[in-house]
């Protein structure tokens, strides 16, 4: 099907999806995956999303699934209004033009009030999703380690032409063993996935509301926290992280969800970290490469950034924080 023709089935299919007449269907935006994004305005000025997501490319049953949790949860994320996956065509609730990136946040109470309800929402998916882990895909050292070597093969092999020689001379294995290890000794839990500013919506009434849930999984418990305070598309200061760490700890040492020492718990924070930095790389490489969006490009010196910094404190990261010097990639 091309292009027009697939214009025509959307709009006629939406045409039958909603209560009104159409009134203007224009693009928002593209992700990171195979999905496109369309608002939707009826002849009253309701607006709503349309997802048009390949099934051939997207998991959109699990879409479906992950979407049914989170409201079960109560937790602020878009509803399916209607849905025919055979087509890979979703009608969601809009839960607003504003992503927490492009917020123009101008005063530090301003940023603490977004952040911070960001943070408390995160905290009742953690809680609330205690009764869904059981259903999810595990975070397993398979997993965690498929995701590192997106950086070895596409940002290595393929953006910086390392050949393998040079590569194995890192030993970015034994790294990627010990990162595993201590990622699944952490507590599990209900985990996003991708909780990071282009993720959380704020309303025209200032509410957040979560999207592209899609892929979560029962993982490690900082795995979310440091996607959102160490996220490649925004940096924060280490006081406003420090800040926001301790905050974030106490507040699951009161719910019975971490009992190891805040010292612990920072290292934690840490390598969950290069982990996940390992990963954006080589998916934002992977995108430039295999899927000719070169945009995300621009996010990998950010994401080195935080590499440098975390690299430099933990003895068996050190050939890591070679890699970056001998590079020159911070």
């Amino acid at each position: 099907m091309d292009s027009t023709e697939r214009d025509k089935l959307i709009e006629a299919w939406v045409g039958q999806s909603i209560d009104s007449s159409i009134f203007s269907i224009k693009p928002v935006h593209s992700d990171a995956s195979f999905r496109s994004f369309l608002r939707v305005y009826d002849d009253k000025q309701k607006s709503y999303i349309l997802m048009d997501s390949p099934p051939e490319k997207e998991d959109n049953e699990q879409f479906v699934i992950i979407s049914g949790m989170l409201i079960k949860m109560g937790i602020p994320s878009p509803r399916i209004i209607k849905k025919d996956l055979q087509a890979g065509l979703l009608l969601l609730t809009d839960l607003g033009q504003q992503t927490l990136l492009n917020k123009n946040i101008s005063t530090p109470k301003e940023l603490n009030r977004f952040y911070g309800e960001a943070i408390n929402i995160l905290v009742s998916i953690q809680t609330n999703g205690i009764a869904f882990q059981e259903q999810l895909p595990k975070y397993n050292s398979v997993l965690l380690h498929s995701e590192m070597d997106l950086f070895s093969e596409w940002y290595c092999r393929k953006e910086l032409a390392v050949d393998s020689k040079t590569l194995q001379e890192f030993n970015f294995q034994e790294l990627f063993n010990r990162l595993s290890a201590r990622a699944l000794e952490q507590k599990q839990v209900f985990v996003h996935r991708d909780y990071h500013s282009r993720n959380i919506i704020i309303s025209d009434t200032g509410q957040l509301g979560i999207i592209d849930f899609q892929d979560a999984v029962e993982g490690p418990i900082t795995y979310d926290f440091v996607s959102l305070l160490r996220d490649c598309y925004y940096e924060f200061s280490d006081k406003d992280i420090d800040y926001w760490l301790s905050e974030y700890y106490q507040q699951l040492s009161s719910k019975g969800l971490v009992d190891c020492s805040f010292e612990c718990f920072k290292i934690d924070f840490d390598l969950m970290g290069v982990q996940r930095h390992l990963k954006a790389i080589g998916i934002f490489s992977r995108l430039k490469h295999r899927d000719h969006k070169s945009n995300y490009i621009k996010d990998i010196p950010r994401t080195f950034s935080y590499l440098d910094k975390v690299s430099a404190r933990y003895d068996f990261l050190e050939p890591l924080n070679e890699f970056i010097r001998f590079y020159n990639l911070k």
